[in-house]
């Protein structure tokens, strides 16, 4: 008779530092906080996460800030300054040049660029793993889209946290009707910095629920004719959140794309969904 495989308590310990780097990447975490917090030297500490993850502690650590400082630039309004001081560096000197070490380019580069190729982000190993996905290039034409927008605002933290993700719940409550798919139901989201000068270091997500209408007839947001990356999303829709985290955290950045700031788009239809499609997910992409 086979034995049962008894389950190791160094993988919850490993799990917990993980989440607990994740809520401090903004203080400065060194391997003896690291150490203090689990109990362990920080010795034995490194092997073990080494063993456990793949990643060396401090070089993991290191990448996710900066990351974290690489998602600022793009995604709020923080001066660069702040953001080198947010995320505990001793100047803004030291944070360029670790940087560009990283990213290939200075943090000014980086946020004037008109396109993001996603290249050097460290994905948190909290995200949920997916097998890759299928996807294919394609374009899309102008399209005109009629519905209700709802704004919410997410402090960067909280940002690789999928039960953070609120916006898309109206959206979910409406799919669970009935008469949801009579026709293609359409989600909008359109991520940018947050207008509200009071919290510096948010996000701001438009999301918006909506059916296509007549680029003539009267409309709530024209979207441009662009070239999109598509990709089908076959899973429960409570699983829809977590997709999109190990999307631009993981597969993305290993594409070499090169993507615009566009609203995402997803299509929810009849037909998808009998041909086992949940939703169909449009990122957009750079023409060259």
């Amino acid at each position: 008779m086979q034995s049962e495989q008894k389950p190791d308590f160094h993988d919850d310990l490993i799990k917990e530092l993980l989440y607990w780097i994740e809520v401090n990447l903004s203080d400065r975490l060194t391997m003896e906080k690291a150490s203090k917090k689990t109990g362990y030297s920080p010795w034995y500490l490194q092997r073990l996460f080494k063993s456990k993850t793949g990643f060396a502690l401090g070089k993991y650590i290191r990448d996710r800030r900066l990351t974290m400082a690489a998602i600022a630039l793009r995604l709020t309004n923080m001066p660069i300054l702040d953001i080198s001081l947010y995320y505990s560096y001793d100047s803004q000197q030291t944070f360029t040049r670790s940087f560009k070490k990283n990213f290939a380019e200075t943090p000014g580069m980086y946020r004037r660029n008109a396109s993001w190729t996603m290249s050097g982000i460290t994905a948190p190993l909290t995200v949920d793993e997916f097998p890759p996905p299928e996807y294919e290039i394609v374009e899309l034409p102008e399209m005109a889209f009629e519905g209700q927008t709802s704004t919410h605002s997410y402090p960067i933290e909280a940002l690789f946290n999928a039960k953070n993700h609120v916006h898309r719940a109206e959206l979910l409550r409406y799919l669970e009707t009935p008469e949801s798919l009579l026709a293609p139901v359409w989600g909008l989201s359109d991520c940018r910095p947050d207008t509200n000068d009071e919290v510096a270091n948010a996000l701001q997500m438009d999301y918006t629920v909506a059916h296509e209408v007549k680029v003539s007839d009267n409309h709530d947001i024209m979207v441009p004719a662009s070239r999109y990356l598509k990709i089908r999303y076959p899973y429960d829709l409570s699983r829809l959140n977590d997709f999109i985290l190990y999307l631009y955290s993981v597969f993305l950045p290993t594409l070499g794309l090169e993507f615009i700031m566009q609203p995402d788009l997803e299509k929810y239809s009849r037909e998808s969904a009998l041909n086992g499609v949940t939703c169909e997910y449009y990122i957009p992409l750079a023409r060259h």
